[in-house]
């Protein structure tokens, strides 16, 4: 009877920590995607699951491949080490390491534009 107790405690614990979830809207190749994503899992994975074929390459938060520029919402994306700081407050994002913190509006496939502005030539 007591076993029965603690999992019922143990039950009701782990609905209590239950992880918010967030729509987000990506833009990829002329097509609009709406998905869910949980706080706890990264824009690329949620995608992924979902069937969408985001571009990806390190999935670690060092190359611009999944880079993303968000419009509207925010996300986490601390773990990351790829996008300066500058062009995170541009709103830029690499989606292997975003962690949605609300509901997102973003566009897919900025990884040239990324790869520019951070790594490119000043021109004279």
């Amino acid at each position: 009877m007591v076993e029965n107790n603690k999992l019922s405690r143990q039950g009701d614990k782990q609905a209590f920590n239950m992880s918010n979830t967030y729509t987000v809207e990506i833009k990829h190749q002329g097509s609009t995607h709406t998905i869910q994503v949980s706080e706890d899992q990264t824009v690329l994975q949620a995608a992924i699951e979902a069937g969408i074929d985001l571009p990806s390459s390190c999935t670690a938060g060092v190359c611009t491949t999944c880079a993303a520029q968000i419009f509207q919402g925010t996300v986490d994306q601390s773990e990351g080490m790829g996008i300066s700081p500058e062009l995170q407050q541009e709103g830029y994002a690499l989606l292997c390491v975003a962690y949605p913190r609300s509901d997102l509006k973003l566009e897919s496939e900025k990884e040239d534009i990324v790869y520019d502005k951070q790594f490119g030539q000043p021109t004279s």
